[in-house]
């Protein structure tokens, strides 16, 4: 009897031991998640890699930004975020996010052929790039189908035809109806440097303002730069003072505040880029909206559902990837209900802007 009295305590303290185990094991895992009952993913390692403008271009990187925050806010991953400050380091700060996440999401078209070399040495990682897809070869430009490569593309001349429209009326009108023209019927913009959705834009814009008055005249010129604010104001201000161009759309990111601030300057009309900049100058009339955070954002929680795919569908209108900001108190009635007419038109395919410049 007394042996059989050894066992059962024995057996009582394994039970007991086992117990605590199991609630040890209940507490942990009650540390997946954060304040807020928000559940965190402790897999996801998500980094972001900027262009040269930063987080504070007010646009394009800050946008991605955006909706990079709102992922993480919802999933609880590690903030990993890669600025670039110059185009040389394009191979090296991809290869550090890519060591140290397994999805990375590149920000710019210029990222197109250093993603592409790291995708190919990281082939268990995936990757994703706003504005454009796996380049091997720059020279020739082509996509390359990687199945860890996720390209994001807008269709930019949506967006630029929505403000084109909003241009091409106000010119239509003419000064009796605004006095701030300067009465030689002319528009501008300003791009970058001449990569497909910098023309894409550029090509809504142009297309859509002759559509509405096909006597207007459009001017189109580079800066050769993303940053830079003065170069984009020397353009703009020679677009003024030259040609009295009235309204100036800005299609070259940070660089692109300085061709809004040219055009304030010289009491004309601007329109911003990517995201609503009418913070920026009360002379900002609208501007031409790139969801790039939504881009971001769907790309991140894709991932997470098990739906990440290298041949996502393009961010246009219909799936509220592209549109344009509220208009100023500047824009006359006629002209928001032309973008507004246009719109409706696109989304019936009535209507489809090109995506090169006419």
């Amino acid at each position: 009897m007394r042996r059989i009295g050894n066992h059962a305590h024995i057996a009582s303290l394994l039970a007991i031991f086992a117990l605590l185990l199991a609630a040890c094991g209940s507490s942990t895992s009650t540390g997946t998640t954060t304040s807020g009952n928000t559940p965190t993913t402790p897999t996801l390692k998500v980094a972001l890699v900027t262009d040269i403008g930063g987080l504070n271009d007010n646009g394009f990187n800050h946008l991605a930004y955006t909706g990079y925050k709102k992922a993480e806010t919802q999933y609880g991953f590690k903030e990993q975020i890669i600025q670039t400050t110059s185009q040389n380091d394009y191979l090296k700060n991809l290869t550090s996010a890519a060591q140290g996440a397994n999805l990375v999401i590149a920000v710019g078209f210029l990222m197109q052929t250093p993603l592409d070399q790291v995708a190919k040495l990281y082939p268990s990682k995936k990757f994703a790039i706003v504005d454009g897809c796996a380049v091997p070869d720059p020279n020739k430009g082509d996509c390359e189908t990687l199945p860890n490569v996720a390209p994001l593309f807008f269709k930019e001349q949506e967006a630029g035809c929505l403000v084109g429209a909003v241009a091409g009326q106000m010119e239509k009108d003419g000064k009796s109806k605004i006095a701030k023209l300067l009465g030689k019927n002319t528009i501008a913009a300003v791009g970058g440097l001449s990569i497909p959705p910098v023309n894409r834009y550029i090509a809504g814009y142009k297309f859509c303002a002759q559509k509405v008055d096909p006597t207007v005249k459009v001017l189109v010129n580079y800066s050769q730069d993303f940053a830079a604010t003065a170069k984009c104001k020397d353009v703009a201000q020679s677009q003024i003072s030259q040609h009295q161009a009235d309204i100036i759309f800005q299609v070259a990111g940070g660089c692109g505040i300085g061709a809004l601030d040219a055009a304030d300057q010289n009491k004309v009309f601007g329109i911003g880029v990517d995201a609503d900049q009418s913070a920026v100058h009360t002379s900002v009339i609208t501007s031409a909206l790139k969801r790039v955070d939504v881009a971001v954002y769907t790309i991140i929680k894709d991932t997470v559902d098990g739906n990440f795919t290298n041949n996502p569908p393009k961010f246009d209108l219909a799936h509220d990837g592209v549109g344009y900001a509220p208009v100023s108190s500047d824009v006359p009635a006629d002209a928001k209900a032309q973008a507004d007419a246009f719109a409706q038109q696109i989304l019936a395919g009535s209507l489809t802007p090109p995506e090169n410049i006419p």
